[in-house]
């Protein structure tokens, strides 16, 4: 090579003694590559310097090798955890993930679903508090494939993968009426369809009524589950457990109790869903019902590289995580 030359993809492939379209492949992933030849290119491409040129390949390819996932609450755990998730399989073949928070507002969330469209994001994976076909819509007419997390059902040019909320909402109230309790509140966010709501049908359904006054809407923070908390525990009956429409929630929960100098579990139980990190660290440890963010964002991965690959079925995909409680010090 000339001094002073810009490395090119041909110097890469001749030292490493392939063709190209197998140094392609390598960065692809699309292809396989014995995993000698693989970490020879590797190595070559190290020894070099060279890195390949995204934006002239993105002109070339018309991808931008990037995925748009938008959550309500990126301080929520669960969020990161579904982005680790997600990295953890699309990664490897070159995808970077933008992370854009909404606060679970939908305006915001509108204006950055079309953000994202006009950033040609070759994927989306989209997350609301109360997600809806309706609300990816531009990014589906401009066929980008689209999985939302959360929903009821999938559509055309959507991909569903959520957890069975209703199916955990009764399963956790199931776990709290076979340890003895009967009063049964429930702290959850703003009405609406979608994920809180399904929880909240499994409630009633267990219980088969739910007495009036022990479902408390607030926000899907700490802080809500501590108003919420306040709320019940003021009532003339106040429940003897509370279930907590997520893991921060519920948290928020704790610190009401502690703060009435109350003990969990013994004045009043707490449980949450979602089973984030944080569940296992607090004092009492949290029971809950676990969603396995991490597993979901994998899992999100593995659909959209079906889709951008072109190897997934035509017909939109529903994927339900099954749940299971996990039980700890708190319930």
């Amino acid at each position: 090579m000339a001094a002073g030359r810009r490395v090119a993809i041909s110097d890469v492939a001749a030292r490493a003694g392939v063709s190209p379209t197998t140094v392609s492949h390598v960065l692809s992933g699309r292809r396989p590559v014995s995993e000698a030849t693989r970490a020879r290119v590797r190595s070559v491409m190290d020894e070099l310097g060279w890195a390949p040129n995204e934006v002239a390949r993105s002109l070339r390819t018309q991808r931008t090798r990037t995925i748009a996932l938008i959550v309500p609450d990126i301080t929520n755990p669960f969020y990161p955890s579904v982005a680790r998730g997600l990295l953890d399989v699309v990664s490897e073949p070159g995808y970077q993930v933008l992370i854009g928070n909404t606060d679970g507002e939908p305006r915001a969330e509108r204006d950055l679903v079309a953000r994202m469209v006009t950033r040609s994001v070759d994927a989306m994976v989209f997350a609301g508090y109360y997600s809806k076909a309706a609300d990816v819509a531009p990014a589906v007419a401009a066929g980008i494939p689209v999985v939302l997390m959360g929903g009821r059902k999938a559509a055309p040019g959507i991909d569903v993968l959520s957890s069975d909320d209703l199916a955990a909402g009764e399963l956790a109230t199931r776990y709290l009426i076979e340890r003895g309790y009967r009063r049964i509140g429930f702290i959850t966010g703003p009405a609406g369809d979608g994920p809180p709501a399904d929880r909240v049908l499994g409630y009633r359904r267990a219980l088969g009524s739910a007495p009036r006054g022990l479902i408390v809407r607030e926000e899907f923070s700490r802080a809500g589950g501590t108003a919420g908390m306040r709320k019940l525990l003021d009532l003339a009956h106040p429940p003897r457990a509370v279930l907590c429409t997520n893991d921060m929630v519920a948290i928020g929960a704790l610190d009401a109790v502690r703060d009435r100098g109350l003990r969990v579990p013994d004045d009043v139980a707490v449980m949450g869903f979602d089973d984030i990190e944080a569940a296992a660290l607090v004092s009492p440890a949290l029971t809950t019902v676990s969603g396995d963010p991490r597993e979901q964002g994998r899992s999100v991965g593995r659909v959209l590289l079906g889709r951008l690959e072109g190897t997934a079925p035509s017909r939109p995909q529903r994927i339900l995580f099954a749940p299971s409680v996990v039980r700890r010090d708190s319930a």
